[in-house]
């Protein structure tokens, strides 16, 4: 498994998922929607296995003696970690734009722990969704990608939307205040759980499905 977890990063993660970690930089504008930042994430992943599909992987690693379920637990992997990267690339961004948070968004919610929480449950939604549709054969990549790109903006748009209409969110979740932080703990791990149960139903199915095509 560390093998293919090392070819994963030798041979297929390219540098457009990691050069749209720098896109969490969007959180210092003060007027945008910062959940679109998970959408670039989605979209470098998108475009890495895209290089992967044209590169014949699926083919090549059907040559190598491992189980259909291991090579798709080496590219949830890899998925995995380009989001827990993401997570951590907003961070100093965050704490940049807390500096001048009197100057509030009034396109949705702050770049808070809350936004943190909403942002993993995008990124479960997109494994979710994404995923399993690519891994009915390991090809198909369109169909997938635009499913899940219209899962994403509508569930982007109702969190907006709630962001604006539901007091706890337009109060607490709206707020860098110290106190109003803690109470945004529980988003935060709420969509920690969330992101992982997901993200684990994802590569149940995506692994039942890859080992029923044959190749």
């Amino acid at each position: 498994m560390k093998l293919l977890i090392k070819k994963e990063w030798k041979l297929t993660v390219t540098p457009v998922p990691l050069l749209f970690l720098l896109l969490s930089a969007l959180v210092l504008v003060p007027s945008y929607p910062y959940y679109v930042t998970f959408f670039y994430n989605a979209l470098g992943i998108f475009l890495m296995l895209q290089a992967a599909r044209e590169n014949r992987d699926v083919y090549y690693m059907a040559l190598l003696p491992v189980t259909k379920r291991d090579v798709v637990r080496a590219r949830f992997s890899t998925v995995v970690t380009l989001q827990l990267l993401q997570i951590t690339a907003c961070i100093p961004f965050m704490l940049l734009r807390r500096g001048y948070a009197q100057i509030n968004n009034p396109v949705g919610i702050e770049a808070n722990l809350a936004f943190l929480g909403f942002g993993f449950v995008l990124m479960g939604l997109f494994n979710l969704t994404f995923l399993p549709m690519h891994y009915k054969n390991g090809y198909d990549l369109g169909k997938p990608f635009v499913v899940s790109s219209v899962v994403l903006f509508l569930a982007i748009v109702l969190l907006e939307t709630l962001d604006h209409v539901v007091p706890y969110m337009k109060t607490v979740c709206e707020s860098y205040a110290p106190a109003d932080l803690v109470r945004q703990l529980p988003v935060l791990l709420g969509g920690v759980a969330v992101y992982a149960l997901v993200t684990y139903l994802a590569f149940r199915t995506s692994a039942a499905r890859f080992e029923q095509v044959d190749l």
